[in-house]
């Protein structure tokens, strides 16, 4: 089981208001906070996005991490008394207090990507091969994890797949018997992006390129996992998985409360995934 989690929580950035988002070829890198960051409010996620500060060192160890769950351990999301962090101990707070409003950019989902304008023809040329890639993703992850599955729905950008697995107690339709909350799923949204330039330290994106930015109230870009009523699959690691398989410029910020692990606990703070690799919200101090 998890220990309650803490975190030292810092300036947040907070910016523009919903909607608003600053674009890609405006975008200066913050030194001032992580990469994770930076990276979310260059893809239009500004409200409800924040940093917490940690010893460099600390950071050291923890971006060596070649695992999330060696990540999650070592980010100084624990007690600050476990593991020799007793030194975090000043202004830390509980993060179930990191709450964010229902409309922040923070408190969602999102998928953030700066496709090279060269591999497509238009904006909605784009879109569908982002589609293509996303679904190719999904697909070939839940393939690896043995894991069987339907797509029930395409359209407009919007794609739904149930999956199925006797292990997560992820059952199979039956006619007449299950409901839609029963079922493990996987809904999609690619919205047709702009054509922009692509922030200098996006990798395998520089110069023009097809933003696929987030920061709009209901037309954004997201991958969302879902277990059924009675069902625990690790959310956390389908989403690793399908990370791991998308082109290298594009992201997954997975919000606080909004991602489960292996034993159905919720991950109570944001984190990015790069292909495949946490990005955790934190810098050296």
């Amino acid at each position: 089981m998890m220990k309650k989690l803490t975190t030292i929580i810092v300036a947040t950035g907070l910016g523009l208001a919903s909607g608003c988002a600053m674009t890609p070829n405006s975008y200066r890198y913050k030194t001032e906070h992580s990469r994770a960051y930076n990276i979310a409010e260059a893809g239009g996620l500004i409200t409800g996005i924040k940093d917490a500060a940690v010893p460099s060192d600390q950071l050291e160890r923890m971006t060596d991490t070649k695992t999330f769950g060696a990540a999650y351990v070592m980010s100084g999301y624990i007690a600050p008394s476990v593991g020799g962090l007793s030194n975090w101990q000043g202004g830390v707070v509980n993060m179930a207090n990191w709450a964010f409003g229902p409309k922040q950019h923070g408190a969602r989902n999102s998928l953030i990507a700066w496709m090279p304008v060269i591999k497509a023809a238009s904006s909605a040329d784009a879109q569908t091969k982002l589609i293509s890639h996303v679904k190719l993703s999904i697909e070939s992850s839940l393939t690896d994890l043995g894991v069987q599955f339907d797509l029930l729905y395409e359209k407009d950008g919007n794609l739904t797949y149930h999956f199925y697995s006797n292990e997560w107690d992820c059952p199979t339709w039956t006619n007449g018997k299950s409901k839609v909350s029963d079922m493990c799923s996987i809904k999609v949204r690619i919205v047709e992006p702009n054509q922009d330039k692509a922030p200098a330290f996006i990798t395998g994106a520089q110069g023009d390129a097809y933003a696929f930015t987030s920061g709009h109230d209901t037309d954004f870009n997201f991958i969302n996992v879902t277990n059924g009523a009675a069902s625990h699959a690790p959310e956390q690691a389908v989403y690793s998985k399908i990370s791991e398989k998308l082109p290298v410029w594009a992201f997954l910020y997975l919000a606080p409360q909004q991602v489960k692990i292996n034993n159905s606990d919720k991950i109570v703070f944001p984190y990015l995934l790069e292909q495949g690799k946490p990005e955790l919200f934190v810098y050296p101090f």
